[in-house]
Parts: C-alpha cells; sequence; structure tokens
C-alpha cells in the first residue's frame, strides 16, 4: 500500500517517523511550511527524515490543484493519502485521487469541536477529555466519515503543551492502527451526522487578553490553554504588556466586600508570587513575562499592592506614548543604517 503523506509540526514528523520505522512503504511526503510566528518549526526535520529514507519529498505552504494534481495521479501515485498537522485547505480534485482515500487527523472527538484550535478552545472550555479523529477529507470542514478515534483525559492541571504531547502519541497510535486494517481491507467508515457537534472559530494573539472581572477558573483555564509555544494570555501592567504564563487559583483567606478586578493584594518575595483579585476570587501568580523580556517569577515585576493589572482607560495614555517612543527609536535606528550605508557609498 503506497503511502503519501502530507503535514507539518511535531506531531506530523513523528507520524512520519513512525510510520517509517514500521516499514510502511511512503512513497511521497509534501510537508508544509509553518507560520512565521510559529516557535517549533519541522519543515526541516521532515525534509532530512523523507531524505535520509529516499522518499520523493516536497515543501508548500499551500496544497493547490494546479501544483500537486499531476504529481499525486502520475508521479507519486498513492493508495492512501495521510495529512497530520495540516491547516491549508485541500481542493477535492486533490483528494480524491487516492482510491482508498485522503485521511487527516482532526484535535478532538468528532463531530465535536470541529474547526480551529480544538485543544486551545477544549481547556478554555474547560473540558474533561478531548481525543485524536482519523476522517475522511471531503467538501465539509472536519466531516467526512470517522476511521477511529482515541480519548484523551484532560486534568483541571494539565496545561495545552502538556495535553499536546499525548495528542502527539496518540496520533501516532491511530494512524499505524489504521494503517493496518486499510492494508487488510478492515478499515471502518462511521458517517457523522453533520448537524450534531460543534464547531470553534479561529483564534488570533490578540484573544489571550485576559479580563480579570471574569471568574477565576475562567481566567486560570485561559492560561494554562496558551502556555508556551502557544501565544500566551496576557495582561497590562501599568503601560507594559505582561504576559502570564503560570497560575493557579487559591482560596481567599478574606472575604473582599471591597473588590477591584487585577487589584494585586498580596506580594511574596519569598516564593515569588502575586495575588490578583478576579470577579469571584483570587489568581495566584507565578510566572510572567514582560514584553521584550524573559520569564521571571511574578513578584520581581509586581512590586506594589496599588497595582491594578489590565489597561484601564487611565493607562491608555501611558500606553499609547510608549508605542510612540518606541516607533521613534525604531525610525532614528532606521535613519542612522541609511546614513551609515550613503557615507560607506562613497
Amino acid at each position: 500500500m503506497n503511502i503519501l503523506f502530507i503535514g507539518g509540526t511535531r506531531r506530523g514528523y513523528l507520524t512520519l517517523k513512525a510510520l517509517v520505522q514500521s516499514g510502511a512503504t511512503v512513497s511521497g511526503v509534501i510537508s508544509l511550511i509553518q507560520d512565521e510566528h510559529e516557535s517549533e518549526r519541522f519543515e526541516e526535520a521532515i525534509k532530512v527524515l523523507a531524505e535520509a529514507n529516499g522518499i520523493v519529498h516536497y515543501q508548500t505552504k499551500a496544497m493547490k490543484d494546479r501544483d500537486y494534481g499531476r504529481l499525486l495521479a502520475d508521479e507519486i501515485r498513492p493508495d492512501v493519502a495521510l495529512v497530520v498537522g495540516c491547516r491549508v485547505l485541500i481542493p477535492k480534485s486533490l483528494y480524491s485521487i487516492p482510491p482508498l482515500g485522503m485521511l487527516a487527523v482532526h484535535d478532538s472527538l468528532l463531530p465535536s469541536y470541529r474547526g480551529f484550535a480544538p485543544l486551545n478552545w477544549a481547556l478554555i472550555n474547560g473540558e474533561q477529555q478531548t481525543g485524536v479523529t482519523l476522517f475522511h477529507l471531503d467538501e465539509r470542514m472536519d466531516g467526512g466519515d470517522i476511521v477511529g478515534q482515541r480519548t484523551i483525559a484532560i486534568s483541571p492541571s494539565d496545561t495545552a503543551p502538556e495535553v499536546y504531547q499525548r495528542v502527539c502519541t496518540e496520533t501516532v497510535a491511530l494512524v499505524l492502527d489504521a494503517c493496518r486494517l486499510l492494508s487488510e481491507g478492515r478499515a471502518p467508515r462511521t458517517a457523522q451526522d453533520y448537524d450534531a457537534g460543534s464547531f470553534t472559530c479561529s483564534r488570533i494573539p490578540a484573544d489571550g487578553a485576559i479580563d480579570w472581572s471574569l471568574p477565576t477558573t475562567t481566567i486560570y483555564n485561559l492560561i494554562r490553554a496558551l502556555c508556551f509555544p502557544y501565544p500566551g494570555a496576557f495582561t497590562f501592567y501599568g503601560a507594559e504588556k505582561l504576559f502570564i504564563w503560570s497560575a493557579i487559583p487559591v482560596d481567599a483567606d478574606r472575604r473582599y466586600v471591597g473588590r477591584i478586578p487585577g487589584r494585586v493584594v498580596a506580594i511574596a518575595a519569598s516564593t515569588g508570587h502575586a495575588d490578583v483579585l478576579t470577579g469571584d476570587g483570587i489568581l495566584r501568580l507565578l510566572e510572567v513575562q514582560r514584553e521584550g523580556y524573559v520569564k521571571t517569577p511574578a513578584a520581581t515585576v509586581i512590586r506594589s499592592v496599588r497595582s491594578t493589572l489590565g489597561l484601564r482607560s487611565v493607562d491608555l495614555y501611558a500606553r499609547m506614548q510608549l508605542l510612540e517612543q518606541q516607533v521613534e527609536g525604531l525610525m532614528q535606528t532606521h535613519q542612522k543604517k541609511e546614513a551609515t550605508t550613503k557615507e560607506d557609498g562613497r
């Protein structure tokens, strides 16, 4: 059974590696170039893996019929295609070529959480489980027939990177099992009820802004759902953007009838934490990062119980001034470089 592998990211690399090590016949690899902002890149690792095993390799940002239709039909000729770590649309003209179908992995238990960033949304929503689903691509978003699923538990203390590691492990197991069943002609196909389930919208870094008036658990879930290498949950400390990388809810030993969400109420230099009021309780900040600086204990940055986190109207002017200073500094640096270049050219 000739397999075409399409994908990227850590999970894609681990899946391709497992396929090769299992002795599967991978006839071609199309690795997808990841977004520039991503800190973990696997295009080169996938390329090296393919070349080391004599597998035809191509690299692209998007899957287009005019680029890959002839390649799939006439050169690679896959019996089945496996898509892992893909964030681009694959047209019907391509996914209809392999006779056994083009199967993709989605980070949820379909039909729930169809769409974007399902793992992150599951943690944000406080779900107790997620999973991975292998399904046939069709014209609907994550709506094709299901080949197999694996369930993954989520504990209240899990972070997105920790769950993602389990997602990678279960993806590899799911794909290897499906390949065996496909080769034996025994792979199941269970139709989805497309009117059932749920959908998620795409996320951008700005969605990580913390609203301190929300319940403690809601804010905590956002923080653990966006831990590095994800963009991070953030607030503002005065005019500075402040990322919150680690925090825990704590039981309040005081009842605050005078409550300002975002107000710092305790700082512990010995342990490095700072306690902040939320809409209904207290969140203990452990590790933070000022924009442009390294991660540090919260108490090394937050130093006063008169501080209020979040960008309030009184802080907007200071924030605008800071941004203007940064832009002015960049312009001055650019002007100096231009002057130096002209001087060197004389």
